[in-house]
């Protein structure tokens, strides 16, 4: 238990560094955006992000999961590459012919995603990108599929940095605002994506297999329906903003939804990153429901201690990051933290059904919870505005991990213990309030205070027995070995 555990937190950590190292490059980079771009064009370019992740998610990310999943199938080298070659093919194919139609009806989409059938360019640029997104999707997953998370992490930094340099170059040097971010990021994906699929034809050859493509095909054709609503709970909000309030309202929320998302980025993707390629082998182990519930319930504690800190200090950050326009952006984020808490719930449960290939009956998971969604937005969004749709989306998330965990349960049965999950996720909510209701005049004195109630946080999940005391007891041990190696730490006297 306790070397899974080991081996899941060394991957999720050098995933999860990865996202931190770039976030806070992004963050550092607020003050630069929100004084070169006005909210009009925050909304603009996550329209464009949307449309371009909503066309990413349907036709090719489910080819994520399933190039993972087939790559474990087989044990012999052979096989495996020939499953990537085969997954390459198809999915350069599929970019080649969407992207020749974005091109044809750019003016069209352009009206239809922007109301503004001139920023057509804006499209054909968008539409470029999605062909080296579907090769990236697939040399990343080569990747994971292969346990490389430091290769991983590292072509993500790399391509972050070149983006960062661009951006800085089109927007404040030849001012050009959301072209020049356009710009840069198609540059930086051709200098990654490039190499990327070279390396990974060299290194699996190009072979393709029809009985392959159409056991992939079968595996991952209901994962398109849960990509759709994947997406449709994350982001069709922001249409629906679009259409009962303002664009600049649409930018206003999307920032506020960025530090929520935190949560996603920090712990949710990191996991299911290693998550997805580790469940094969810990499903062949004993003891193996015992071990999958133990592993949520330590899961969903970092998931409730993060959303905790990102609650708890998102008004501050705000205050310094950004311009007085964009404060109001902090209201969204503990609301959308909670629905990453379900979203991450909902990631893990998906383990059985991957296990046991019975992808199906997510099928219907996925369109219930997009239709709760949207009518969630509808009902809500013109009430309640940004707000509606933060509920919108945490609701939706929660009903969406409940339907995935009756589905699991049922072809792969594991021994969840809800009791101790439930009690950490309302001890968070709990201190969350409380650090609102303890409002000081002395903005140190604030810092000070809610630094405190969020190290309350695992003190009393502790003092209640949430953490097994020989876990914790051999994982301190494991943590000043590591410590007394690089230096960190003295080594032990003995008496």
């Amino acid at each position: 238990m306790l070397e899974e555990i080991k081996r899941l937190l060394k991957h999720a950590t050098i995933y999860g560094l990865g996202n931190v190292l770039g976030k806070v490059v992004g963050f550092v980079m607020i003050p630069f955006y929100t004084h070169y771009l006005k909210p009009a064009d925050y909304g603009t370019l996550e329209l464009l992000d949307l449309s371009l992740t909503l066309t990413t998610l349907i036709l090719t990310m489910w080819l994520n999961a399933s190039l993972v999943r087939h790559y474990n199938d087989f044990a012999d080298r052979r096989n495996q590459n020939e499953a990537v070659s085969t997954i390459l093919i198809f999915a350069f194919a599929v970019g080649v012919i969407v992207t020749c139609a974005g091109i044809r009806f750019a003016r069209p989409l352009a009206a239809l995603i922007l109301n503004d059938s001139d920023l057509y360019r804006y499209v054909v640029l968008e539409s470029w990108a999605f062909l080296l997104s579907t090769l990236n999707v697939v040399c990343i997953s080569y990747l994971r599929a292969r346990q490389r998370s430091s290769l991983v992490v590292g072509t993500g930094l790399v391509s972050l940095f070149l983006s960062l340099l661009l951006n800085i170059y089109f927007i404040a040097i030849l001012h050009i605002g959301v072209l020049g971010v356009l710009y840069s990021n198609l540059i930086s994906s051709v200098l990654i994506t490039l190499p990327l699929t070279v390396q990974t034809i060299r290194q699996v050859q190009l072979r393709f297999s029809l009985q392959k493509l159409r056991g992939i095909i079968s595996f991952g054709t209901p994962l398109i329906i849960t990509s759709a609503a994947a997406f449709t709970l994350n982001f069709s909000d922001r249409f629906f903003l679009r259409h009962f309030s303002t664009i600049s309202d649409v930018g206003l929320y999307a920032l506020g939804y960025k530090f929520g998302f935190m949560l996603s980025l920090l712990v949710v993707q990191p996991f299911d990153m290693i998550w997805q390629a580790r469940i094969y082998e810990i499903a062949k182990q004993e003891n193996v429901g015992p071990t999958f519930a133990r592993l949520f319930e330590y899961y969903c504690f970092v998931l409730a201690a993060t959303g905790l800190a990102l609650s708890i200090c998102i008004k501050e950050i705000l205050s310094v990051l950004t311009t007085p326009e964009f404060h109001m952006a902090y209201r969204v984020v503990p609301v959308v933290a909670l629905a990453y808490v379900f979203q991450g719930a909902n990631r893990f449960f998906l383990a059985g059904a991957y296990i046991a290939k019975k992808t199906m009956p997510l099928g219907p998971v996925g369109l219930i919870s997009a239709s709760t969604n949207i009518g969630l937005n509808l009902l809500l969004i013109p009430r309640f505005g940004m707000m509606g749709a933060a509920w919108a989306t945490a609701i939706s998330f929660c009903i969406m991990s409940a339907l995935s965990y009756a589905v699991s349960q049922r072809v792969f049965p594991i021994p969840y213990v809800f009791s101790r999950v439930t009690g950490a996720i309302c001890l968070a909510v709990l201190i969350y309030l409380l650090s609102n209701v303890l409002a000081l005049t002395s903005v140190s004195l604030q810092v000070v205070v809610k630094l405190t109630l969020l190290a309350a946080f695992p003190a009393v999940l502790f003092s209640v027995g949430f953490f097994n005391k020989d876990e914790v007891a051999r994982s301190k041990g494991v943590t000043q070995a590591i410590l007394r190696r690089y230096g960190l730490l003295r080594p032990a006297v003995p008496e």
